[in-house]
């Protein structure tokens, strides 16, 4: 991930002047601008959110004219997992003399990384009395290698690091990896979940006839990755069967004893071992409190929870029951850094988002009119989260580990209070907010008694997401939280004063924030035929020249796709780097464009339940018209009695019915969003 940092001395560009930063004083920078000597003050989060703001590597890039010419290029993406194992091994090798230069140069955060993580090594001599030759020598007796093989990793990396900002995996790739892998003799052999076949566990490159790579697949799925724990002679005896009636000739022990061995130690454990697999990969911390986390973004708590509050249709004024909120807070703070709303309950797509959400930069301040900035932004070390499946998901997982090289942490089994900081807060959100608005429930039955929340209810989905936002911006950062030292007792205080001592945090350019949305959509491997690519029912095709990616069936494409969107897949071409966009037809496009995976499910439910779907056939561009009106209409029939189907037919953005005489679907003249807000903010004030 490129991410830029700002320090003293650096250089910067905005309103086509050059300056170069003198003093750095969180939230306030000072800078001198060239060829005068007056410093000028700026506000950091104001500065670099201007158009006309550019970091000094963002300057080298567009003078390299490579900001215009940029598409979605990775080269570890055209990597395996067992190649991408490799480089990351190797990138742990190194890790230590890296963190140990950062230290040196007042880097408080790499400080800290080093002693959680390497702290064996400095059992002898503090981190400022050693040398990296010394500390080189020390990581060589560890994993049995010679001096020179670390230097010379060193060396790749900090050369690739040079010339091309935060790309310094890429000098850790080996040679071999490099070549093109496009060829007709190696196939994926794509493992997924034995019980969910859309969830791709691993892939191995092999060199097998065709008619043997399927059944080796539903063997390892079906009878080695099971409880059952079947042995690897077990598996190639049942290879060597299915084989038998296929008339196919067999592969060798040997070479299905490789594939084995190939597979994804920690999946293997998982699927095999049950439970005792499980503990021995899901990393458990116990008790985090304030006093742990060391800096901001050190540690980010994330969790949801429905809110006690019934909220309306914008269009028809109908109740459609409670959203899910997201929350990520800092726990070094107490400063809220993710914020999702929505009617979608707990999911690996809501994870996302909400990731999405605190990486980069919130700008509520224009979109709002908020008194003060959402300052909290960028990656943490650790996302610590309680044991949900949404969190434990495989995409999820990858996201965190591998997109945002973070530490994901998870609370132990049926311990809440571990989680005790988070739901702290969504407490404080019910209850200075959410039970003061109209249409709440209440904390529980007997403090609603007798007032009807469905009745009352006059706020809109995007009420609350702005009502929160403002909220957390203007009114929970800014007061005192009994969890914080006394010192430091609010959010944001605590939080620029942690600022202090360990700099700004590393931000992503607004030009690269669409590459890493698409870095964290979840992914799968598809071959790319004549037809082009088939995908959840729907044939996908290059909106350019498609020649050079017609490969044989064996062949398969990592694919990139989006639960907001089935209009759209990003096939990576494995020889450029780069992610090409697929489309459907142009008739199927239509029908599709922003149409989202949910809805598109329910449509194909309807189309089979009626027979207009078969079996492994594409469904027409009528029979999808046909779908979806059968399936509004039972949405709205539906919504007039059932409040489920009122949150299903929001999700869908569907209209509804006026069948009924629907609830104000405006606040009251008399009070505003932002009034209310505001008389929240003062009868708060005055009870501190």
């Amino acid at each position: 991930m490129k991410l830029h940092s700002f320090k003293e001395n650096m250089e910067f560009q905005i309103d086509g002047i050059r300056y170069r930063v003198s003093e750095i004083d969180p939230p306030k920078v000072f800078a001198v601008a060239t060829g005068n000597v007056e410093e000028v003050e700026f506000n950091y989060f104001e500065l670099i959110n201007q158009s006309t703001f550019y970091s000094a590597d963002t300057l080298i890039d567009k003078a390299l004219q490579k900001r215009e010419e940029k598409r979605y290029v990775s080269l570890l993406d055209t990597l395996d997992e067992k190649q991408k194992k490799i480089v990351q091994d190797r990138f742990d090798l190194i890790e230590p003399m890296l963190l140990l230069g950062k230290a040196k140069s007042g880097d408080f955060r790499a400080l800290t990384k080093l002693k959680s993580r390497y702290g064996q090594y400095f059992e002898q001599k503090t981190y400022n009395k050693m040398s990296q030759e010394c500390l080189i020598d020390l990581v060589a007796g560890v994993y049995n290698l010679s001096n020179r093989t670390i230097k010379r990793r060193l060396a790749g990396y900090r050369k690739e690091e040079s010339s091309l900002p935060n790309q310094g995996e890429n000098g850790l790739i080996p040679n071999v990896f490099k070549q093109n892998y496009n060829r007709k003799d190696c196939k994926i052999l794509e493992i997924c979940h034995p019980k969910k076949t859309e969830l791709v566990l691993d892939t191995i490159r092999v060199k097998l006839p065709d008619e043997v790579v399927p059944i080796i697949k539903e063997v390892i799925e079906k009878e080695y990755l099971t409880l059952k724990k079947d042995t690897a002679t077990a598996v190639f005896e049942s290879i060597e069967v299915k084989c038998s009636k296929k008339g196919v000739d067999a592969p060798g022990y040997d070479t299905v004893y490789k594939i084995l061995k190939r597979l994804s130690p920690e999946i293997r454990s998982r699927m095999r071992e049950g439970r005792k697999g499980e503990q021995a990969y899901n990393e458990v911390t116990r008790g985090y409190s304030n006093e742990e986390a060391m800096f901001p973004l050190h540690i980010v708590e994330i969790d949801h929870t429905q809110l006690d509050i019934d909220v309306i249709d914008e269009k028809s004024g109908y109740v459609i029951g409670r959203p899910w909120i997201t929350l990520g807070m800092d726990l070094f703070s107490r400063m809220v850094w993710c914020l999702d709303v929505s009617f979608e309950p707990p999911s690996a797509n809501k994870v996302r988002q909400a990731l999405m959400h605190g990486i980069f930069f919130k700008n509520v301040k224009r979109k709002y009119n908020t008194i003060n900035e959402w300052d909290v932004y960028g990656i943490p070390n650790i996302i610590y989260t309680d044991n949900g499946p949404e969190f434990k998901n495989a995409d999820v997982r990858r996201m965190i580990k591998e997109t945002l090289k973070s530490n994901p942490q998870y609370r132990p089994v049926k311990t809440p209070r571990y989680g005790g900081t988070i739901e702290r807060l969504f407490g404080t959100i019910n209850a200075q907010l959410i039970h003061r608005l109209a249409g709440t429930r209440k904390g529980s039955v007997q403090e609603k008694g007798d007032y009807d929340s469905e009745a009352e209810a006059i706020f809109t989905l995007e009420d609350i997401r702005e009502l929160l936002t403002v909220y957390i911006t203007d009114v929970y950062h800014h007061q005192v939280h009994k969890g914080l030292p006394i010192f430091s007792p609010v959010p944001v205080k605590r939080y620029y004063d942690g600022l202090k001592k360990v700099g700004f945090p590393e931000w992503i350019d607004k030009e690269d924030e669409e590459f890493y949305r698409m870095e964290l959509l979840p992914v799968t491997f598809r071959p790319y035929t004549r037809d082009g690519v088939r995908f959840e029912n729907i044939i996908y095709k290059s909106t350019s020249n498609a020649k050079g990616l017609v490969k044989p069936r064996e062949f398969k494409y990592k694919i990139k796709y989006n639960h907001s969107d089935v209009s759209i897949l990003h096939l990576l071409d494995s020889e450029s780097g780069e992610y090409i966009e697929l489309r459907p037809q142009r008739e199927m496009l239509e029908e599709t464009e922003g149409l989202n995976r949910y809805t598109f499910t329910k449509v194909l439910e309807i189309m089979k339940e009626k027979g207009l779907l078969e079996a492994r056939k594409i469904p027409g561009v009528k029979s999808i018209k046909v779908a979806k009106e059968m399936l509004a209409e039972r949405v709205q029939q539906r919504a007039k009695t059932r409040r489920r189907e009122r949150a299903q037919a929001t999700r869908m953005n569907m209209e509804l019915p006026n069948s009924r005489p629907p609830a104000p679907a405006k606040i009251p003249k008399e009070i505003s969003v932002r009034e209310m807000l505001g008389k929240l903010k003062k009868k708060d004030e005055n009870i501190g």
